[in-house]
């Protein structure tokens, strides 16, 4: 470091000269930007182009809710079917298809919530062959929710119906069926409720199996379950959904809506906006203060609209401001070409397995008269050789149309999954047995009350011992029977009850010159 000598003083020519450098220096400089013009300010960039704001979500959710679909895929009589249904919800309701997943639907936004009653698998052969998995998967593709449990959802057992549940994505609801033995039920403990959220609102919607579900099972199939009482399940499940955040509460039962009524109108308190129900006995469709009861037929034919308007501002379970319900004809309209091609898909595997002819029928075999006993309670007994074939009037669930008759015709007629049993009975309990409002019966006829006579026109002899044919679903008690405990030990057919008829139908070898009609005496 250099230090300044004691006494030291700067030259008096050292400055002047330093300054003309810096004076030269500072004119350079000034040259440089004379030559070197200021460049012009960079461009002011212009702000992006807003896109166009989204549509306002309208405060509305609508409700579409179907009865049981009984396995009725296509159209009857040129209207309904699952792809038309499907084709109408989303070009008239903006449905969005395909499966829900967590209770929420495959596209944002959706204002949709489909719902059915119960009692889906049973019907027309393209169900019930395939023990009602092919209608699984097709109301999967059409986005249900959730459905009832129905007495008949556990007809072709519980690894079918656990199997179906599985393929249609969508829970079963049922307040009022309890697991009473886990070590019997196994996976059959159902929710009583669920709720879905739509736009904001949350739709709570509880279940309700049928009061007979359990005692109209086949042996076996509801073991473990019990069925409590419409009122006692309801009491709790209402303010259970309520405490789980529902703003409005419906529920799907799979029974007449008038058998509900006189529960609903005793608990203003539930405040309940809609109660829909299977088929009743006439059709129902009234408003009890500010609950809608509407029942609803089976099939895809038609479908309730409940329109639910609701004001997001408002507290929690006080949101919704209007319900305007309306059941919809589904007629015309362009079916949707996914669930054509999947109900297509299921129709040719069927073809190729029931397609064969082996009858005709000129006109046909109404579902509700005494030929059709005669066919279907005559071909039992014939083929199993016994005095008397007692079936169910019930199990019997459509006309055979006119027309070639196929294997799947006669499955379509008889969709339950049954098979025969041949039991023995004194003519006095045979007598009571054949009674009962609900047989069909082949082998005898009613000659006065509670007198019957045999096909020769003898009269039947309280005494005598009989052969009956029965199926398994009357044997353990369905319907009122009582065969199981008239003979503890029946002779086990191991044949479903559909087989006897095909191989009696093939072997008269109907034609269009003689048809089947003619052969059923």
């Amino acid at each position: 470091m250099k230090t300044t000598p004691p006494g030291f003083r700067p030259s008096p020519l050292r400055q002047p000269r330093l300054s003309g450098v810096l004076v030269l220096a500072l004119g350079a400089l000034a040259g440089c930007e004379k030559s070197n013009p200021t460049p012009p300010p960079a461009p002011v960039e212009q702000p992006a182009a807003q896109a166009p704001a989204a549509p306002a979500v309208p405060n509305e959710v609508t409700l579409l809710v179907t009865g049981g679909a009984f396995g009725q895929l296509q159209p009857v009589e040129g209207k309904g079917g699952a792809a038309e249904l499907l084709g109408r919800w989303v070009s008239e309701e903006k449905h969005c298809p395909g499966p829900v997943k967590e209770g929420q639907a495959s596209c944002p936004d959706s204002g949709t919530l489909a719902l059915a009653t119960g009692d889906h698998w049973n019907g027309p052969a393209i169900s019930s062959f395939f023990l009602g998995t092919s209608t699984a998967e097709v109301m999967g593709r059409m986005g249900f929710a959730a459905s009832a449990m129905g007495n008949h959802e556990l007809a072709f057992g519980k690894e079918a119906f656990l199997k179906n549940r599985t393929a249609g994505g969508f829970p079963f609801l049922a307040a009022n069926l309890k697991v009473k033995d886990p070590a019997l039920a196994g996976d059959l403990s159902l929710p009583a409720f669920q709720v879905f959220e739509r736009r904001g609102l949350k739709v709570g919607v509880v279940g309700l199996a049928s009061e007979k579900t359990v005692r109209t099972a086949m042996s076996g199939r509801a073991e473990g379950l019990e069925v409590t009482g419409y009122e006692e399940a309801l009491s709790i499940a209402v303010p259970e959904a309520r405490k789980a955040g529902a703003d409005v509460v419906v529920v799907v039962a799979d029974t007449c809506v008038s058998e509900l009524q006189p529960v609903v109108a005793k608990h203003a308190d539930w405040k309940l906006a809609l109660v829909a129900g299977g088929r009743c006995p006439q059709p129902v469709d009234t408003k009890e203060g500010d609950t809608t009861f509407v029942s609803l037929d089976r099939g895809f034919g038609k479908y309730l609209r409940a329109h639910l308007k609701f004001d997001p501002a408002k507290p929690a379970g006080e949101k919704v401001t209007g319900v305007e319900t309306k059941v919809v004809e589904v007629s015309g309209g362009t079916p949707d070409t996914e669930t054509a091609q999947l109900v297509g898909k299921w129709k040719a595997q069927l073809d190729e397995v029931l397609g064969q002819q082996i009858g005709f029928t000129k006109a046909g075999i109404s579902q509700a008269s005494p030929q059709m006993a005669k066919w279907v309670g005559g071909a039992v007994r014939e083929v199993l050789g016994t005095d008397a074939a007692i079936l169910n009037k019930g199990g019997i669930r459509g006309d055979l149309p006119a027309g070639a008759v196929t294997r799947g015709s006669i499955y379509s007629v008889m969709p339950f999954e049954n098979t025969l049993l041949v039991v023995n009975l004194k003519g006095e309990d045979l007598a009571k047995q054949l009674a009962n409002p609900n047989a069909l019966i082949s082998g005898f006829t009613a000659a006065g009350k509670n007198k019957f006579k045999d096909a020769k026109g003898k009269a039947l002899d309280p005494k005598k011992d009989y052969t009956v044919a029965t199926v398994e679903y009357l044997y353990f008690g369905g319907d009122g029977f009582e065969f199981e405990k008239l003979d503890p030990e029946p002779t086990e057919t191991g044949m479903a009850w559909q087989t006897p008829v095909v191989d009696w139908t093939k072997g008269k070898e109907s034609t269009e010159k003689k048809p089947l009609e003619k052969l059923v005496k």
